[in-house]
């Protein structure tokens, strides 16, 4: 079944049915399992059976019916036996399972619960199991749709919407002499007294409802219409981040350019005083004199002409080469 958004009692119970197994019951069930060759899953079954016959005064049953355990185990055996799979296409004839059950499983511990007392159709059976499993989930459901102000999930509705027409149909076929099969209508009359007030039926709305759907519409315009908007901001942004970035940078270049002018114009000023006030000039003058002068010449000819020429030529012909 669907999840419907809390643990039905119905669900607890098959499940700690099909947790009782017995671990010593081999023998037996593998007589059953060759008795049985055309079907698959009877060993499993079958211990399954056996640890629920054995441990049958300690179940514990939760619902509408908690104090009658018996009508649980035998929806949960007929339930186990027509999902039974068959090797062949044969139809599954539950009849012959059930005899070979009773054949070789000791079933007197238990001779307070008929368990094989049903004779229904595979169809008519699982419309009286879903009926009794409503039943059994019917406070359960009531109690929370009270604590969440009747609103529910869609598998919930729709599992409650299913179960009261089928409600609705086997009470009418019930109340009926011309439609009334007695053994059909024995687990409506047995589960009635407990079931449904009809003047207080289930009902619940779904959680995700038309106007959450007209809501999320309205968010989702708004946001459009806010884009426009949202973007020439980001543009603003930007544009502030880049003016940001520039004075910021310009704030970083400022300490640079001082240390400069800092630096290099007092170097400047105490070379002039040094040179013009000092005996530095003197001296500067003096060792530049007596650099050596290696003069290059083009060709031989340079060597012989008069001084008067060399001096004329000089300037594109000297290297100096500090001494």
């Amino acid at each position: 079944m669907d999840d419907v958004g809390l643990t039905l009692p119905s669900a607890l119970n098959y499940k700690i049915l099909d947790n009782k197994t017995a671990y010593y019951s081999d023998d037996k069930c593998n007589t059953l399992v060759d008795v049985l060759s055309e079907y698959n899953g009877v060993f499993d079954f079958c211990e399954k059976f056996i640890g629920i016959i054995e441990n049958f005064n300690k179940l514990t049953i939760f619902g509408q019916f908690e104090d009658d355990s018996c009508i649980t185990v035998k929806f949960w055996v007929y339930d186990r036996l027509f999902k039974l799979p068959i090797n062949n296409t044969n139809v599954n004839d539950i009849n012959k399972v059930i005899l070979k059950l009773k054949e070789n499983i000791d079933l007197d511990t238990i001779k307070e619960c008929n368990i094989f007392n049903f004779t229904y159709s595979k169809e008519d059976f699982y419309i009286m199991k879903s009926l009794y499993d409503y039943a059994t989930n019917y406070n359960t459901i009531k109690k929370y749709l009270y604590g969440k102000n009747y609103i529910c999930k869609q598998n919930l509705k729709n599992y409650i919407d299913k179960n009261y027409e089928i409600y609705i149909n086997v009470k009418d076929k019930c109340n009926s002499n011309d439609t009334r099969n007695d053994e059909y209508c024995t687990v409506y009359d047995y589960i009635k007294k407990v079931f449904i007030n009809e003047n207080s039926s289930l009902s619940c709305k779904v959680k995700h409802s038309e106007d959450d759907v007209s809501e999320k519409e309205h968010v989702t315009r708004r946001d459009e219409g806010l884009s426009p908007t949202l973007s020439n901001l980001g543009k603003r942004d930007e544009k502030i981040s880049g003016i940001n970035a520039i004075t910021e940078h310009e704030k970083n270049s400022v300490p640079f350019a001082k240390i400069i002018v800092g630096v290099v114009f007092p170097l400047l000023g105490f070379f002039f005083i040094l040179y013009k006030f000092t005996p530095f000039k003197s001296w500067l003058k003096t060792n530049l004199l007596k650099k050596k002068i290696i003069k290059d010449y083009e060709d031989e000819e340079y060597t012989q002409e008069p001084l008067n020429e060399y001096y004329s030529t000089r300037r594109r012909h000297v290297h100096y080469h500090p001494l």
